[in-house]
């Protein structure tokens, strides 16, 4: 077999793409804060010294919500599909986002709704900044290109096929 020589393509990847992946990565810090310790994170989020059953149960579920969320984002920043990535980071931001407000005003974790505008109680300035890294998923940048290494052949190397036609024309001449 003949080595025929192949310019490096370009990988690049797209600022949805990396909004997905940091939304993912948010998603699993989560996971594993209120899974590896459900006490301790009622404890950060509330002040309680001790928590019930119930609510160590509470948090571990949303630890594993968080999880799921990080694993399909983790997808996400993997699909192909600009418009699949650009539509769930949307849901996120419709769904996700709306109901963490509504749950932090109708059942406050320390029992007092959050008060100012805006609100800068916990969890609030973290739901802001997840909602900016999913909003930097929308942002009108180009896609970041990035040189794939050219792969190495085992067989040896010879003038591709153009080269030896181009020089086997002018030795005819």
């Amino acid at each position: 077999t003949t080595h025929v020589h192949q310019t490096p393509t370009m990988a690049a990847i797209t600022i949805s793409q990396v909004s997905a992946g940091l939304l993912g990565a948010l998603h699993f810090l989560f996971a594993f804060t209120h899974l590896a310790d459900p006490a301790g994170a009622i404890t950060q989020m509330t002040g309680a010294k001790s928590s019930t059953p119930i609510a160590m149960h509470c948090i571990a579920i949303i630890g594993v919500c968080h999880a799921v969320l990080g694993f399909l984002y983790a997808m996400f920043a993997k699909v192909k599909s600009e418009g699949v990535r650009k539509c769930s980071l949307a849901i996120w931001g419709a769904v996700f986002l709306p109901l963490c407000i509504y749950a932090q005003y109708a059942f406050p974790a320390t029992g007092k709704a959050p008060v100012g505008i805006p609100p800068m109680d916990m969890p609030f300035p973290l739901l802001y900044g997840f909602a900016l890294v999913v909003a930097l998923g929308f942002a009108p940048i180009k896609p970041f290109k990035f040189k794939k290494a050219a792969k190495k052949s085992s067989a040896p190397k010879t003038p591709s096929t153009a080269t030896r036609k181009s020089s086997r024309a002018r030795k005819t001449k």
